[in-house]
């Protein structure tokens, strides 16, 4: 089961979900319907789903188990439980699902963003309570440089992966994605810093080839069992200029001088939402006063090339003599 494929420890896994306190944690903030952990335990995390998404997952968890085996280093989160319960109070029901948590890291995570390809409404008003804050596509004004091999198995993988979202008919995914700082060449830490803007007071790297990574540095890690394609993948960040919107124009990229080298922890969160009929007025409504191609609400087709077009552009491969 997609336990096991998650190597997870299933009385651990009882023990830190089944507790009276967690199912406490579960009514108390899961009505918020947002992603939250549990006190003292960072493996899991907790999510409570509407009935349509509940529908829309068993509906599909048929597939995404074979998706899983089929695709080794698939990037969608891993679902290990689907719960329901009833407070006797109340007699209100409460689905919730316990997934894998995409940024559980040892390193410090600086910046951590929500990225799906559009643009409306897509900014997080309140930057400076970073790090807890996840920001999205309009705050978002970077790319990273991967190695040309890596980067393109990283593309064929999310391609996989959105061909599944349109066989499922789901949209609105994104891509959640944590970037941890590395050290410095004269020693310096980013552990020290807490939110974005003091995190990238990180002296750079100058140049462009102080990190040249080699395929060795990452095949035989790849084929190893325990390796997840999205956790601790080395990179080279470059922080790119806004537009007069506040946006980043990702199609017209410069060569920076100043680079970060960097950790970046990622996975596709958030696809239980099919393109149903409320999505589909969303859709037509907002088309009369924003873009449509800039709206988060759109068919299946059009949001998993929209996403796999933007992803290409924020994961860069570094050129041939880097």
């Amino acid at each position: 089961d997609l336990q096991n494929l998650g190597h997870v420890d299933y009385d651990d896994y009882l023990m830190s979900i089944g507790s009276h306190d967690s199912i406490m944690v579960v009514f108390l903030r899961g009505k918020c319907g947002k992603p939250f952990h549990l006190p003292n335990d960072n493996q899991f995390v907790i999510k409570t789903l509407r009935k349509s998404e509940v529908k829309v997952l068993i509906e599909m968890l048929p597939s995404y188990y074979n998706h899983f085996k089929d695709q080794g280093k698939a990037l969608l989160t891993k679902l290990y439980a689907l719960h329901a319960i009833r407070a006797a109070s109340e007699g209100l029901k409460v689905y919730f699902v316990v997934m894998e948590n995409i940024l559980k890291a040892d390193l410090t995570i600086h910046m951590q963003f929500d990225l799906k390809g559009s643009s409306q409404g897509r900014t997080t008003s309140k930057v400076g309570t970073y790090p807890t804050s996840t920001l999205k596509d309009l705050d978002f004004d970077f790319c990273f440089y991967l190695d040309s091999s890596i980067r393109d198995q990283l593309i064929w993988q999310i391609q996989r992966d959105c061909k599944f979202f349109e066989e499922q008919g789901i949209m609105n995914y994104s891509l959640l994605l944590g970037v941890h700082i590395e050290a410095n060449h004269q020693g310096s830490s980013g552990e020290d810093y807490g939110i974005i803007e003091e995190a990238l007071l990180v002296p750079p790297v100058q140049g462009r080839h102080k990190r040249d990574p080699t395929l060795a540095d990452f095949f035989d890690p790849m084929d190893g069992p325990g390796f997840k394609f999205g956790m601790k993948l080395p990179a080279r960040a470059i922080k790119i200029p806004r537009g007069d919107k506040g946006s980043v124009y990702l199609s017209k990229r410069v060569i920076a001088e100043e680079s970060y080298n960097v950790l970046l922890y990622f996975g596709i969160i958030d696809f239980l939402q099919n393109y149903n009929m409320i999505k589909r007025i969303e859709h037509a409504y907002k088309s009369i006063e924003y873009n449509s191609k800039a709206i988060p609400s759109v068919n299946p087709t059009a949001y998993s090339s929209r996403f796999l077009d933007y992803m290409c552009q924020v994961f860069l491969p570094e050129a041939a003599d880097s």
